[in-house]
């Protein structure tokens, strides 16, 4: 149950893009520019997102949640706009600017907060918040976070794409979803990460898979070309900034305790099911598809771990396969030469990772592609998606019609700028 819900301010409470220069001016408050800022927001009265009615109905529902704000912007200029959007309406805590040593993307806002209400456990605070560092500034203090969609332009920003390739705990597109969240955030997550928590239960929202552009570097080669990569989850990485979150993390934990594995846990491989479900759904209505599985391959030398995977996947679908929808396994299919380094071991950069993979991976029986099947190839954790990239690219250039991309987790690295 969560106890506390920070809302960052600008673009997730209320629309206020136009007032940036009034806001950065805040800094050093008059009562001149208070005022501006006043008319600013009296020039359009259509900018408040989260309706009042709405928070009215949070508290009604969750008495024992406590509601704050928590932004990057000056008290002043915060107190402001949230007496014109909400007069009389009484924040539990708001955590601006002036508060903070260290602002947005820094947790240290989400801890003061924390502090002023004695809260002890993370997964009883969420913040709700529209971009980027909202996302990284939960990851920092450890606790949950929820991106909203809501006033999302047409034309995304960098920081939108970015916040949905940090993958956060719920993404919703109207404020009124936050609700359910409250209720029940599990129900939001990635699947695989749901499937760990919840277990394989009746779904009513969908599946998450999120599809995230990756990008072949401009000096190996590369262009504007976006290869997506679905991902079924997060792990999150060895970075002290993510240590607060990483020690909680289902899935980042699973996926360290897998790494030797004999055997996966029975959500990764129901995980794999549900992908193919809600990708080929439609499809299947109209002709039975084909479907076949392949892995990236183990380096020489190494542990064929993933192809273990295969052999659980093939016995799965043969115990319980899926209506007018055939899978099989193609184990083998692709493989590494001799020569191929570790990409973490060996601790290379991501124009070195491309260039590996780029260099070393084949497909090792193209006689056996067919044409009218959808291959899917799976990794466990994607960082660069040089990997993957390489997969598909290789397997179209031997015959192969449609390829998909998928990695049980998207790795979230270091969330903070070099200081």
């Amino acid at each position: 149950m969560f106890r506390l819900c920070l809302f960052d301010l600008d673009n997730t409470l209320v629309s206020t893009d136009d007032l940036e220069e009034l806001r950065l001016a805040s800094k050093k408050p008059t009562e001149v520019l208070l005022r501006q800022i006043t008319r600013a927001l009296e020039a359009d009265e259509d900018r408040v997102i989260y309706s009042r009615e709405l928070l009215e109905k949070i508290r009604a529902d969750f008495p024992e949640l406590m509601l704050g704000v928590f932004t990057r912007a000056p008290r002043r200029y915060a107190e402001t706009v949230l007496e014109w959007a909400y007069p009389d309406f009484e924040w539990d805590i708001l955590v601006s600017y002036d508060d903070a040593k260290r602002t947005k993307p820094y947790g240290d806002g989400i801890d003061h907060a924390m502090a002023e209400f004695e809260l002890e456990y993370l997964n009883e605070v969420i913040v709700v918040g529209d971009n980027d560092v909202d996302i990284r500034s939960a990851y920092h203090c450890g606790c949950l976070v929820a991106l909203d969609k809501s006033d999302w332009p047409g034309r995304l920003k960098t920081e939108h794409w970015r916040a949905l390739e940090r993958m956060p705990d719920a993404i919703i597109t109207k404020p009124e979803l936050l609700v359910d969240v409250l209720n029940s955030h599990e129900r939001f997550l990635p699947e695989l990460e749901r499937l760990l928590v919840e277990g394989d239960k009746p779904f009513d929202i969908g599946y998450r898979f999120d599809k995230i552009g990756h990008f072949i570097p401009r000096d190996v080669g590369g262009d504007t070309t976006s290869y997506p990569i679905y991902a079924c989850g997060r792990s999150f990485a060895n970075y002290k900034s993510l240590k607060f979150r990483q020690k909680w993390h289902e899935l980042t934990e699973s996926i360290g305790e897998n790494k030797e594995a004999d055997s996966f846990p029975e959500a990764w491989i129901v995980a794999v099911r549900h992908f193919i479900e809600s990708e080929l759904e439609v499809l299947s209505l109209f002709k039975k598809a084909k479907v076949i599985i392949t892995v990236i391959p183990h380096r020489p030398g190494r542990k064929p771990r993933l192809e273990t995977l295969l052999a659980e996947l093939d016995a799965h679908f043969k115990d319980d396969p899926i209506k007018r929808i055939s899978v099989t396994t193609a184990p083998g299919l692709l493989a590494y030469k001799e020569g191929v380094k570790s990409n973490h071991g060996e601790h290379l950069g991501a124009k070195e990772r491309f260039e590996n993979v780029r260099d070393h991976l084949f497909v090792a029986q193209p006689k056996t592609i067919v044409a009218d099947a959808i291959y899917i190839v799976i990794d466990d954790v994607v960082t660069t998606g040089a990997s993957l990239i390489y997969a598909a690219k290789y397997l179209k250039d031997s015959g192969a019609n449609q390829v998909k991309r998928l990695a049980f987790a998207k790795n979230v690295s270091e969330i903070l700028p070099k200081e």
